[in-house]
């Protein structure tokens, strides 16, 4: 039965994203929240979970338990959902003034650095583009984006190196400049 229902998400039938979506939410969302310890959280998390179930339908290979897939991703999710949560705390707890008060100075220079990552990203090679967008903006998983590419693992690592190299040089050259 379960089999049928990942067939018909794979060609992008709602209505079988409907009935997996119902069979599985409370589940996943439960197993987020007791990672996490935040039902509010839990559930936006839960929700992430299943949208980048339909983004990758195509991949869903049928033979492999479908709860097997939805607990990796939310374990994945849920995961970097708390690196994120600790970086934006460690910088907190590092520069307290800074994150409590901007000067128009600060914002501008957020924005022409911001603005400098997002050129820089538009340059890079496509395949190189994409790795680096699916790793950092979407959060997925090296595995994930292997799989999702139809690349190595290996690739996928080396083409972030890549791009970070190239980010951390375009900024290191703009920080020079101005500060």
């Amino acid at each position: 039965m379960e089999k049928a229902k990942v067939e018909a998400l794979r060609d992008g039938n709602h209505k079988a994203f409907e009935d997996i979506f119902i069979d599985y939410f409370k589940r996943v969302k439960l197993f987020i929240g007791g990672i996490i310890k935040s039902e509010a959280d839990a559930e936006e998390l839960a929700q992430d979970v299943f949208v980048k179930l339909w983004t990758n339908r195509e991949t869903l290979n049928v033979e492999k338990p479908l709860g097997a897939y939805l607990y990796t991703i939310a374990k994945n999710t849920a995961f970097n959902f708390l690196k994120h949560k600790l970086v934006k705390q460690t910088y907190a707890d590092n520069f307290p003034a800074r994150s409590k008060v901007s000067t128009p100075e600060d914002e501008l220079f957020a924005r022409e650095i911001s603005l400098l990552i997002e050129m820089t990203i538009n340059e890079m090679p496509i395949q190189r583009r994409r790795i680096y967008i699916l790793s950092r903006e979407k959060g997925m998983s090296n595995s994930d984006i292997a799989a999702k590419l139809g690349i190595t693992k290996k690739t996928v690592e080396n083409q972030l190196s890549l791009a970070l190299q190239e980010l951390r040089k375009i900024i290191s050259l703009f920080l020079l400049f101005f500060l």
